[in-house]
């Protein structure tokens, strides 16, 4: 008797997998032996073949056996319908087979029998990852044996009624795709939007109607409208560097704490004050660094992108000082309107600041001589406020855009979630009486079951495999960390990457398992804000 997740429809069933299917799991022969594969040999699927693989049907791997590596890595050829499903490393990857193939040990596949839709079926399981997830056992890394996947409950419609819900999931499922390109592409459309704005609002075009003319060219080498101007940063503002962070002091002198904007808060276009950290100055220093509403902050150094980039002090943190690798810009008075400089310097001063600036091997800087002579256009400052004024208004707009298309791409997950939730209630399509129950369906498998011959277990030699060394021991990898490392990480430093072969894989789940038994592997699993695991972590245990 299965058990019962939710109320389903009277015409439905709970059963576990095992009455609707055999569970078949997969081997993996040695990959130290070039004959156990071939160009074109037996298709042989593992986990890493569906990593970011979207296809409902899979024909073949990246690697297939040869006749002697099947023979000796204990897989089984299963026909075309199969549902294969990953049972570690990840659980939860569902895919059908499109032809008779095997896989390696990584999947317990479903062999359905009698009038069950492999679509539905994969479907379902698709739903049902963190229910599966919840029935693997295994303190380092989560396993399904094939006795749970045998277990798990699943929903069984009338065979019509899972055709129509699958087909109404493709379509539903197409649309959601549609919709998700379509949102994948805004975030480049608003940066371009963003561009073009302030494009016009540089060359004079954004304010044609406000001047009153067709745009016409003043100086010639400029470029700008009639009525503007071009001068050096220096020449419109006073440009200060900051205080050194580890400066060295005398131990008798008088030093305060106050806080200081470094180049981490310092962002294009934003402040970000989410971590101010603070430093101990002299009065004389504090009082020489504070900045004034209306000046400009501009990073001196950092990565190569972050040069040059800034945005205006509003005041919003009292006695609030900036260190050397942020230059202060107080623009002299009835000059122009700060954002209008700021705006100016982001976007086309970026590219002055990287030919200008010089490059060190990991980091980038520009000296105050340099971002003095950054040449900006000076429009009547009565133009200038008005150009200020309608790049705040289409970035506004842009922003709640941007809001928008935020919202929609954290609510798409749980549109397709919703759906699949929605189907296996039995309430994404409607019943229809005359179709034959669940219920006669499954007794009608159970009949031809009890029916069928039993196959004959032959039992395959295998080879025993050659042991397997790994680029650097798993125990020394996490002794040298002292910290909790990623899983993923330490794949990465024991040479388990991208294209491993499976018997490294194996290897190394061998000495986790190990470490494990033994009492000196700790395991942590990280979560995001809304408690769902990520990924696990791990150390060494002190003992």
């Amino acid at each position: 008797m299965s058990e019962q997740r939710w109320t389903i429809p009277d015409s439905w069933s709970w059963v576990a997998a095992g009455e609707i299917a055999r569970i078949v799991g997969g081997g993996t022969p040695s990959s130290r032996v070039e004959e156990n594969f071939a160009e074109d040999g037996i298709p042989w699927i593992t986990p890493a073949d569906l990593a970011g693989y979207t296809g409902t049907y899979i024909s073949r791997g990246r690697r297939d056996l040869s006749k002697t590596g099947y023979e000796s890595s204990g897989a089984s050829l299963m026909p075309p319908g199969s549902v294969l499903f990953s049972s570690r490393a990840p659980i939860g990857y569902c895919v059908i087979a499109d032809k008779e193939l095997s896989t390696n040990q990584g999947f317990k596949s479903l062999v359905l029998e009698g009038d069950i839709s492999p679509q539905f079926i994969r479907y379902y399981l698709l739903s049902a990852k963190e229910y599966a997830e919840g029935k693997a056992s295994g303190t380092t890394f989560l396993e399904l044996s094939g006795s749970r996947v045998a277990g798990l409950a699943v929903p069984v419609a009338p065979l019509a009624e899972q055709e129509r819900i699958v087909v109404k999931i493709d379509r539903l499922a197409t649309r959601a795709a549609r919709a998700r390109a379509d949102l994948d592409h805004i975030p480049a459309l608003l940066e371009n939007y963003r561009a073009r704005i302030l494009d016009l609002a540089f060359s004079g075009k954004l304010t044609e109607d406000f001047r009153g003319t067709s745009s016409k060219q003043g100086d010639i080498k400029s470029g700008f409208p009639e009525g503007w101007a071009v001068k050096s940063l220096g020449v419109i503002g006073e440009i200060q560097s900051g205080i050194q962070v580890g400066k060295k002091r005398v131990e008798a002198i008088e030093l305060v704490d106050v806080p200081y904007l470094r180049v981490a808060n310092v962002q294009r276009g934003w402040l970000n004050l989410d971590e101010v950290k603070t430093i101990a100055v002299t009065p004389a220093e504090k009082e020489r660094l504070l900045p004034q509403k209306g000046d400009l902050l501009m990073n001196e150094g950092g990565d190569r992108d972050k040069l040059g980039r800034g945005w205006v002090w509003d005041g919003q943190i009292a006695e609030c000082i900036h260190q050397n690798h942020v230059f202060r810009i107080r623009l002299k008075k009835n000059s122009l309107p700060p954002e209008f400089v700021s705006h100016y310097a982001n976007e086309k001063g970026q590219q002055y600041f990287i030919d200008q600036g010089t490059q060190t091997t990991n980091l980038a800087s520009i000296s105050k001589r340099r971002v003095a002579a950054l040449p900006v256009p000076i429009p009547p400052t009565e133009e200038a406020v008005e150009i200020v004024r309608r790049i705040n208004s289409a970035f506004a707009w842009l922003d709640r855009v941007s809001a928008d298309h935020a919202a929609a791409s954290k609510l798409l997950p749980k549109l397709d979630a919703a759906i699949l939730s929605t189907a296996f209630r039995g309430e994404l399509v409607p019943q229809d009486p005359s179709h034959e129950t669940a219920s006669v369906l499954l007794a009608r498998i159970r009949t031809q079951r009890e029916k069928a011959p039993v196959p004959k277990q032959v039992r395959k030699a295998r080879r025993r495999k050659a042991p397997v060394t790994m680029s650097q021991n798993l125990e020394e990898v996490l002794a040298k960390a002292e910290d909790w490392l990623p899983a993923q990480e330490v794949f990465r430093r024991c040479g388990i990457g991208a294209g491993a072969k499976t018997d490294a894989i194996e290897a190394l789940y061998v000495e986790l398992r190990a470490l494990d038994k033994g009492g000196r592997l700790e395991v942590e699993a990280v979560t995001d804000e809304n408690g769902r695991k990520l990924h696990d972590r791990l150390k060494l245990k002190v003992v």
